[in-house]
Formats: structure tokens, C-alpha cells, sequence
């Protein structure tokens, strides 16, 4: 839970708190701080137990719901210690009983289906897994959304993408 970003990310006008949602909230490690102000911001927190109760499938379905309403793009931050430090054990913020890595990449896949406009992966630090599990499950996260949204003709194809770059409108 990138505490400070998403805080000052959620104070810019167009990035409202209310689009933020936050999956695979969860263990002893969480800031319940951090927890409590985002929802009372009104962003979507789901937690692992959440996660657990309802299934993948549906949590992407709220997860899309909440960051398109009234979006123009939808940028993911996509934190790997969301996924149980067993597989994942390259990362500051090592977490038991996180998501499995095929629930993650199913999680990946449907989110990534109807187009982003920016991904990242976070919290990735290979000087910490000498067996580079964390490199290629990072790197498997990345390309398995790229890969989906080819597949379905997104990539690239939002309007936000092809009317300005990143730092401004195209010049004429």
C-alpha cells in the first residue's frame, strides 16, 4: 500500500480517491493507518480475505467498475509483494498468505483486458531472492498484460493514448 503516492496521486483533480482500489490489502504487516484513510477517502480497499471470499473474477469486475467510472485512463500499480512472499521472496516487504501466483496473473489478465494506459511493478528487489523468482514473476506480470491487451486490440488504443504523450497534447 504506497501510502504517500497514491495520497498525493489522489489529490491531483483527475485522479480522484473514489477510482483508487487497492486489491490484496492484507496481513500483520499493513498499515491500518493507511487502511482506514483511504476508505474514508473513498477508495476501494479489497483485502486478501476479500479476495479469498468472493473470487478473482469478481473482484476484477469492481476493480474495472470503480477506475473507469467516469475515467478517460486507468493506470495500474501493480505491488508484488502482493503475492505470497513463498513465491515472491525478492521484495522489501516480504507477506505469508498473500495471492498465488495464478491468482495474480488471472487478477492481471482480466484488469489488463479493456486497456491501460501505464503499468508499473513495485517493490521488486532482486538483491533480496539470489534465485531471480521475483525478477521473472515481475516480468511475467508485465507481459502477460501487454500480451492480453494485444490480443484484444487494446493496446494503444484508448483515446488518451492517441490524442497527446505523456507530458501534454501532440503539437500541431
Amino acid at each position: 500500500m504506497h501510502t504517500t503516492p497514491w495520497f498525493h496521486a489522489t489529490n491531483i483533480k483527475n485522479a480522484p480517491a473514489t477510482n483508487l482500489v487497492q486489491i490484496g490489502i492484507g496481513g500483520w504487516q499493513a498499515p491500518r493507518a493507511g487502511v482506514q484513510v483511504g476508505r474514508q477517502r473513498g477508495s476501494t480497499v479489497i483485502t486478501v480475505g476479500d479476495v479469498e471470499r468472493v473470487g478473482i473474477e469478481k473482484v476484477a469486475e469492481i476493480a474495472l467498475e470503480t477506475a473507469w467510472k467516469d475515467a478517460k485512463a486507468v493506470y495500474l500499480s501493480f505491488d508484488i509483494d502482493v503475492i505470497d512472499a513463498g513465491f515472491v521472496p525478492g521484495t522489501g516487504w516480504p507477506e505469508p498468505g498473500g495471492l498465488l501466483p495464478r491468482e495474480a496473473l488471472n487478477l492481471i489478465r482480466l484488469i489488463s483486458e479493456p486497456g491501460l494506459n501505464g503499468i508499473e511493478v513495485v517493490e521488486c528487489s532482486p538483491p533480496y531472492d539470489w534465485a531471480e523468482q521475483t525478477a521473472l514473476m515481475s516480468s511475467r506480470v508485465i507481459l502477460d498484460s501487454l500480451a492480453v491487451m494485444v490480443r484484444a486490440g487494446k493496446l494503444g488504443k484508448k483515446p488518451a493514448t492517441l490524442e497527446r504523450h505523456a507530458w501534454g497534447p501532440f503539437a500541431d
